[in-house]
């Protein structure tokens, strides 16, 4: 993490901290969090510093995660009622 700097750095933390408030009871879990810290992450590595930047990218991910596994479900529950 020495790679960026102080100010990018409190960017990416109070990124983080948006991002994992959007995910809620289930979604709320290590990997999800990893999964959100990993993306901000790699935007930094893309010279994306600002608060807004990582705010975007961070509200993404969790987007990503909520509406992916609302997905799934849907898929499968639509599966489940063909086989019954």
């Amino acid at each position: 993490m020495l790679e960026f700097e102080n100010s990018t750095l409190a960017n990416m933390t109070a990124a983080l901290e948006h991002g994992c408030k959007m995910l809620s009871g289930d979604f709320d879990t290590s990997e999800n969090r990893k999964r959100i810290a990993d993306a901000i992450i790699s935007a930094a590595k893309l010279r994306k510093s600002s608060l807004v930047q990582l705010t975007e990218v961070a509200q993404q991910e969790a987007a990503a995660i909520v509406d992916g596994s609302r997905q799934f479900a849907g898929f499968f529950l639509k599966r489940f009622k063909r086989s019954s």
